[in-house]
């Protein structure tokens, strides 16, 4: 990280970060041609990082094996979330930067240096019923996004003690691009490592979801729409990855039986707030748009604030954006805990059937 990049240029790239996407109309030829011909190898392929003229309908998506694979009659595309990026102010430490291993080729140290952009990266963390996906943002290098972005979801270390990826040690990432055929719209990521097969610690559970790590974060980082993507090992294409079929192009699985159904994003994890008001700004589907913030101290009981936050929506398969501002100039300074939870109107306890999101902070 670039100690001149402020946390205030931080906040302004993720308020202009990926997740506002749109579907791609493209499906139908990405599936013909893979299944009459051979793709050239990730290498020969230029990459091009930016596609114009987006728009239509994406198509359906078909379960098989865990995984929704991209179809071709383009007429029943779920809404993709999350709907909106945050819009808070992030204050204190800014998020770490990806592994070198996510590059697939050395910088030029004599190069000017490049901008920095706001990526999203999606790890795994507890929710109701065990595992789903959850987002967070960091500032990595503009001209390698795609590849900055899936090579920290899937080798990096998440600043928010309660993610982690799925992804088996010795995993690396050779190279993310996008197509440079004309209305394409496939990304295209490579790996490297031992993973044609599942482990045998891995659930297949884990194994999809650890597909649906990269299969998010390119999308999210690209904001071009939920693009398919095309997942190759060591250059090549393979019928499996950790178990999961991907000898074609792979659309996401449904965001609500994918994502966390809550995700804060401002406050990040570790920052230290000054001032008399909390920014606070995530994401959630919930039963009537309702979510329920919580400020406790971090070792302790005392609760500093509770109170609700109403999103902007709550019906289809996506996740709507809330914003709110919580008043902590009576709070005494120290280290707190900041949750939001589900309205669960099954009754069920925390942690059972309401999703739930925390971030540790610092208030001076």
């Amino acid at each position: 990280m670039n100690d001149r990049f402020h946390e205030d240029d931080l906040a302004q790239l993720i308020r202009e970060a990926a997740d506002q996407v749109q579907p791609h109309p493209a499906l139908d030829a990405i599936r013909a041609r893979t299944v009459t011909s051979p793709k050239e190898s990730p290498m020969s392929v230029a990459r091009t990082w930016l596609l114009g003229g987006l728009g239509g309908a994406v198509a359906t998506a078909a379960v098989i094996g865990g995984v929704w694979f991209a179809t071709t009659n383009g007429d029943d595309s779920p809404t993709p979330g999350p709907a909106e990026s945050p819009t808070g102010t992030i204050t204190g430490s800014q998020s770490p930067t990806p592994t070198q291993s996510a590059s697939p080729s050395p910088s030029n140290s004599s190069a000017p240096t490049s901008p920095l952009k706001a990526h999203v990266a999606y790890f795994a963390g507890d929710a109701p019923g065990g595992l789903a996906l959850y987002r967070e943002f960091f500032a990595g290098n503009a001209d390698d996004l795609l590849v900055d972005a899936v090579g920290f979801a899937a080798t990096g270390d998440p600043k928010d003690r309660d993610y982690r990826t799925l992804w088996p040690a010795g995993t690396e990432v050779r190279a993310a691009y996008l197509s440079d055929e004309p209305g394409d719209g496939l990304i295209t990521i490579d790996l490297s490592g031992n993973l044609h097969d599942r482990p045998a610690q891995m659930t297949e559970r884990e194994a999809s979801l650890a597909i649906e790590q990269l299969i998010y974060t390119a999308q999210g980082s690209l904001g071009m729409g939920r693009l398919p993507v095309q997942l190759l090992l060591d250059g090549k294409h393979t019928d499996t990855i950790l178990g999961v079929p991907t000898s074609e192009p792979l659309a996401n699985a449904p965001v609500l039986k994918t994502l966390s159904h809550v995700n804060i994003s401002t406050p990040a994890e570790g920052d230290v707030i000054t001032g008399d008001t909390i920014d606070v700004t995530g994401v959630a589907n919930s039963f009537e748009a309702n979510v329920v913030l919580r400020l406790q101290r971090y070792e302790g009981t005392y609760i500093a604030f509770q109170g609700p936050v109403t999103a902007d929506g709550w019906m289809g398969d996506k996740l709507f954006p809330f914003s709110t501002k919580i008043d902590i100039s009576k709070v005494e300074p120290g280290t707190y805990t900041l949750m939001a939870v589900t309205d669960d109107p099954s009754g069920g306890a925390e942690g059972n059937g309401a999703f739930t999101d925390s971030k540790v902070i610092t208030i001076k």
